[in-house]
């Protein structure tokens, strides 16, 4: 049955007075009785509590066909509008025929239905011409409007192809075609924005409240958000929010009046039936009015009338044209502001005045910033993040860094780099925000080290607005227009505060507020501890009556356990309002209570923000695929398995990560999660499904452990981030990436606290390689085991994000280990070799590197055979090295046997051998065998295209080293057009700023410089090396040989004084991070002679050909075309010198004169 029910109406009853019309309606795939029904006890709360809580409401609910296969096919957005014009029609003739057309209205919205009542309203709206003012009636008459998981922002693609499979019948699964609903209520749907457009401006009308749900939903293909937080409760001015502890569905069902959330929802139905009778019977006063002016001018068609209800009920006009996107185009902030923040308007008035006031914004010149320092807990953090949200339209752009560290600083800055297209550097993202002609703020977050140098966190220039939060003072100077100390709240905040966060039932008696003033006097009118004790209240582990008596008593336990460590008095009066909560949940002693104890212990050693709960869910996941993979071996295999695993020491791991793999259940770390939040200690973020602590939080959550306690939980902590990682090959993708990248500050956290220290395997088992020491001492061996991965891992991530030092002492560790356990040539003892030597080549170790790779070559040469896929793979990672080192004679002797070997056992069409015959081209064109370069890139090319597609990132590699061939060639035209290509799709797909694309413009360069265009390669140049040292770094390869392509541009064009300066530095720079016998070094030194020949200065070229002959032996033979070339300029300086030739014969001279001492180019 679909259209109106009515649950309860007062008239029936004993109560004389109808004030209100509660009206629910339900969501997608839900029907208008069980929406509201919990399954389990059959409640439907409508029913059944809410007319105990409002006695003089008729309480309606209002069905429609919503099920999935009802929207299928073309129109689903022709039948939401035909739903919205029902539901305005059915409910007007409704309250016509019981005589109350004008009662006030609360809506009631689930999901869809909040997008219906949207629409609704916007149609009532304007309905205000004579023939149909009677559906006027319901916008006139509606109050408040409360939003249960809507999709203002629509819903992930992911999560409605998992609804709709979850929920449509065997036979009418959803096919993408026929999904159209799907076009209306995905993110950035047009559909969707014009029905947000259209209720936009109507928004001041009415009283708005946000829930969004807390515990994800499994569905067909994982467990996920239906509507994120984001989508569910978008952050707007005068409105309501607050998350619900349930899944989408469950977030509107309620067995008892009890819960937390009910209450909440309660509350605000009780204020709103309170208030609604005025201010509706003054709003329709003013509508009759009104609409009798609008009787006699039918402006109507272009203006709407409405109502402010956060202005008295002054009436203003709206027009439908549809509404000006909002100026905010980014917005991140620390911490998602709490839907109970109290206070602080005097605060908030002060800074807005600093900051935006149009005598603030007059004042050009310099950058506007403002210091909050004060205490720890006094809701410095809060407070900022809520003056963001509430001047959001203020900037384009609301951004934050975390300042606890450098290193957590550097990704914060990298972030937004990312945000702007840009490479993921912190010098990009401060670059990013330098230039931004648009006003922004950023948020400078928990900057408490003396130590830091905050003026480094500031972007260059005027621009911008800067809020800082420290509880170090001394940082006041950093500020431009006023700095602001936090301490307690007032009395009269902290007490609102208070009986807020525990949901005290108003109204509150004298007898009630002296008891809480007790407390915040206690508790030092802190925000921190006031809401810990609130939460406390709320779950019921003690009254508001004895609260005092029990604080007061853990907080003698804290002053002696502390006594002997660092901790002031306003620490040490928060701590003790978290004892409570420890001791309560060890009480309680169920599984989650347990589990949110050990996370709880465990993340005191991770970083405190950005706490990624898929950490714990990769290591679950991970953890229990090794153990069920084990049971899926052969019986042998397994009977081995079983011995080992019985020999094996208790793993330290948290108990919800050991088990067998049949008790896989990764919603116990969701549950945990849950008590952890309800007894707010930390806060959960949606958006990115991560919690963070407040820093006092986590202080307190490692200082309450014991030494011992600490060591313990320290390695646990580290045990779970590298249980969460995945070596390769088992981790491809950009989500994989992304999170590595998340989890840094976690990893250097714990290292920090926990340093890896392996085992000496050789002072324990002497020569005794593995499985032989597994007799012996099998504990320690795995332990050993653990210790060598933990380090791999480790070191993997660190080198994947460039930090080569720590991946260097890692995974060195993990080499010498391996090599003293299981030899020189097993296979994890080489993968560890190749590692180490792909970190000494960012740290410019290229010998030490070389030498790693030559002896995988020789031991998989050995132990698999010559022709083994394995060791193709590394003999021809091994040449390309000897390229990069400048060995070009062992690279192409290498490169020559490694791809005939490849043709024949892996094809001419494999990947592989693909990769080779392209390095192979690069090294011919070295040695200026420009058309057997030009040819294996061509045939690499075809065969890329064909099998990845013209595009894919290893084409354009293809069509890059292609392009530079034809350029070498003189087939300008075509090379040109050829790197136009690759430059632009690599913009597209990797951003103007990645290291690829760069090099993509200098090679463009190349061919401009080539084609005579100068003006418009440097103008392609300059930018591009100041991206490029923003990006990598002032002596990377890509930013010396930009350098030396300007260089050559200004000698074209005659600038001679740039061009030797640019080149003195560049070859001072090469020495350093290539060596002095390097080819590019050598190449430098004679392009520089060349420079100075053209100068007329031919005495120092030819001391500088002297050197670079000297030089060119070091990694070249005399064959090579370069010592060739510096030979021939060496002796014609010589003859225009007016020198004699020592010898005349077919063969080139020597010069008489002895070699100069190898030296470098600035002693030189």
């Amino acid at each position: 049955m679909w259209g109106q029910i009515c649950f309860f109406d007062p008239l029936s009853s004993s109560v004389l007075v109808t004030l209100d019309n509660v009206v629910a309606v339900h969501g997608l795939n839900e029907n208008e009785l069980e929406a509201w029904t919990d399954p389990s006890s059959e409640v439907l709360w409508l029913r059944d509590l809410l007319p105990k809580a409002i006695g003089v409401a008729r309480v309606l609910t209002y069905g429609y066909r919503a099920h999935i296969s009802a929207f299928y096919g073309n129109g689903s957005a022709d039948r939401i509008q035909q739903h919205a014009h029902t539901l305005v029609a059915d409910l007007q003739a409704d309250r016509a025929l019981e005589g109350c057309p004008q009662r006030p209205v609360i809506f009631i919205c689930h999901g869809l239905g909040g997008i219906l009542v949207k629409k609704a309203l916007a149609y009532s709206s304007s309905r205000s011409s004579k023939n149909v003012e009677h559906l006027y009636s319901i916008f006139t008459s509606t109050y408040a409007i409360l939003f249960f998981g809507t999709p203002h922002h629509g819903m992930d693609r992911g999560s409605w192809t998992a609804m709709a499979l979850s929920q449509a019948r065997p036979n009418s699964r959803p096919r993408d075609q026929d999904s159209q609903l799907m076009m209306v209520i995905e993110e950035d749907s047009e559909t969707l924005q014009a029905i947000t457009d259209q209720f936009a401006p109507l928004m001041k009308q009415f009283h708005i409240f946000f829930f969004w749900e807390e515990i994800p939903t499994t569905l067909e293909g994982g467990i996920r958000y239906v509507v994120t937080e984001e989508s569910a409760a978008p952050m707007m001015d005068n409105t309501e929010r607050a998350g619900i502890p349930a899944n989408h569905a469950q977030m509107i069902r309620f067995s008892d009046a009890s819960s937390s959330s009910y209450r909440t929802i309660i509350e605000a139905l009780v204020r709103y039936s309170r208030d609604a009778p005025l201010i509706i019977s003054r709003r329709w006063q003013q509508a009759k009015e009104a609409l009798a002016r609008v009787r006699a001018n039918e402006a109507v068609e272009l203006v709407g009338l409405a109502f402010d209800i956060h202005d008295k009920g002054r009436p203003f006009h709206h027009e439908r044209e549809l509404s000006e996107k909002p100026r905010n185009k980014f917005f991140f902030i620390p911490q998602v502001v709490s839907s109970i923040f109290t206070g602080r308007e005097d605060c908030a008035t002060l800074v807005s005045e600093s900051l935006l006031s149009a005598k603030a914004c007059m004042a050009h010149g310099q950058q506007r910033r403002y210091v909050i320092y004060g205490i720890g807990g006094s809701g410095k953090t809060q407070f900022c993040s809520k003056f963001a949200q509430d001047h959001r339209e203020s900037f384009w752009g609301v951004f934050w860094i975390d300042a606890t560290s450098r290193e957590t600083a550097i990704q914060s800055f990298a972030k937004i780099g990312r945000l702007g297209g840009m490479e993921a550097t912190q010098n990009a993202g401060k670059h990013w925000l330098s230039n931004a002609d648009e006003p922004w703020l950023l948020i400078i977050n928990n900057a408490d080290d003396p130590g830091l140098e905050l003026s480094e966190l500031f972007p260059e220039g005027e621009r911008g607005h800067i809020l800082v939060t420290t509880r170090n003072p001394s940082f006041r100077i950093h500020a431009t227009v006023g700095s602001l100390e936090f301490m307690g709240l007032s009395k009269r905040d902290a007490l609102l505060l208070l009986l807020r966060a525990s949901d005290f039932p108003r109204p509150w008696d004298s007898g009630t507020e002296d008891k809480g003033n007790k407390i915040t006097d206690a508790l030092g009118c802190l925000a921190l501890a006031l809401i810990q004790a609130g939460a406390l209240i709320l779950e019921k582990i003690c009254q508001l009556d004895d609260y005092l008596g029990l604080f007061q008593q853990f907080q003698k336990q804290i002053i002696n356990r502390q006594s002997s460590r660092n901790s002031n008095k306003e620490d040490q009066t928060i701590y003790a309002t978290w004892e409570h909560s420890i001791s309560s949940l060890e009480l309680r002693g169920t599984e989650a209570n347990l589990d949110a104890i050990q996370i709880l212990s465990m993340v005191g050693f991770f970083h405190f923000e950005h706490i990624r709960v898929d950490i714990f869910t990769r290591a679950l996941k991970n953890i229990f695929s090794a153990i069920g993979a084990a049971d899926n071996h052969s019986l042998k295999r397994r009977i081995i398995s079983g011995v080992i695993s019985r020999m094996q020491p208790l793993p330290t791991l948290p108990s919800f990560l050991r088990g067998h793999y049949k008790e896989y259940d990764p919603s116990r770390i969701r549950h945990a999660l849950h008590v952890l939040r309800s007894f707010s200690l930390i806060s959960y973020n949606s958006q990115d499904d991560s919690f963070s602590l407040h820093p006092v939080v986590h202080s307190w959550a490692r200082s309450r452990l014991s030494s011992g306690e600490q060591i313990l939980w320290a390695q646990i902590a580290l045990n779970v981030l590298a249980g969460s990682v995945s070596l390769p090959p088992n981790d491809t993708g950009e989500a994989h990436e992304e999170f590595r990248r998340d989890i840094i500050p976690h990893l250097n956290s714990c290292l920090h606290a926990r340093p890896i220290q392996i085992l000496n395997y050789e002072k324990i088992f002497g020569g005794l390689k593995y499985p032989f020491a597994l007799v012996l001492r099998s504990s320690l061996l795995f332990v050993f085991r653990d210790q060598v991965l933990t380090a791999a891992k480790c070191g993997y991530v660190y080198a994947e994000r460039g930090y080569f030092n720590d991946a260097a002492t890692l995974l060195l560790q993990a080499k010498e280990a391996l090599i003293q356990s299981r030899g020189n040539q097993n296979e994890n003892t080489m993968l560890a070799m190749l590692g180490l030597a792909g970190t000494y080549w960012g740290l410019g170790r290229l010998e030490e590197a070389v030498t790693l790779q030559r002896i995988v070559v020789d031991a998989r040469s050995r132990k698999l055979g010559p022709n083994h896929m394995d060791t193709l793979t590394a003999m021809d990672q091994l040449g390309r090295s000897f390229w990069l080192n400048g060995q070009y004679v062992e690279a192409l002797e290498l490169q020559t046997l490694t791809l005939q070997r490849m043709k024949t056992a892996l094809g001419v069409s494999h990947a592989d051998t693909l990769s080779a015959m392209d390095n192979l081209g690069v090294t011919y064109g070295s040695w200026q065998r420009y058309n057997e370069s030009r040819d294996l890139h061509l045939e690499v090319l075809d065969v890329r295209k064909k099998l990845l597609g013209p595009y894919h990132l290893d084409t354009l590699t293809a069509m890059n080293n292609l392009a530079m061939a034809l350029k070498d060639l003189g087939t300008l035209g075509t090379a040109k057009e050829l790197m136009l290509d690759v430059y632009e799709q690599r913009k597209q797909k990797l951003g103007r700023e990645h290291p690829w694309t760069l090099w993509a413009l200098c090679n463009l360069a190349k061919i401009n410089t080539e084609l005579k265009l100068f003006q418009e390669a440097e103008d392609m140049l300059v930018p591009g090396i100041a991206a490029a040292k923003r990006s990598l770094s002032e002596n990377h390869l890509g930013v010396l040989m930009g350098v030396g392509e300007l260089t050559r541009v200004y000698a074209r064009q005659r600038r001679f004084e740039e061009a030797e300066s640019l080149s003195g530095d560049l070859i001072e720079r090469l020495e350093a991070s290539r060596g002095i016998g390097h080819p590019d070094t050598v190449y430098a030194l004679y392009k520089l002679a060349q420079l100075l020949k053209a100068q007329d200065k031919k005495s120092k070229a030819i001391e500088l050909c002297e050197l670079a002959k000297s030089r060119v032996s070091l990694k070249l033979t005399n064959e090579h075309p370069l010592a060739k070339n510096i030979e021939l300029q060496l002796q014609s300086l010589k003859v225009e010198e007016g020198e004699l030739l020592s010898q005349s014969n077919t063969d080139l001279p020597s010069s008489k004169k002895a070699p100069k001492k190898l030296q470098t180019y600035k002693t030189f």
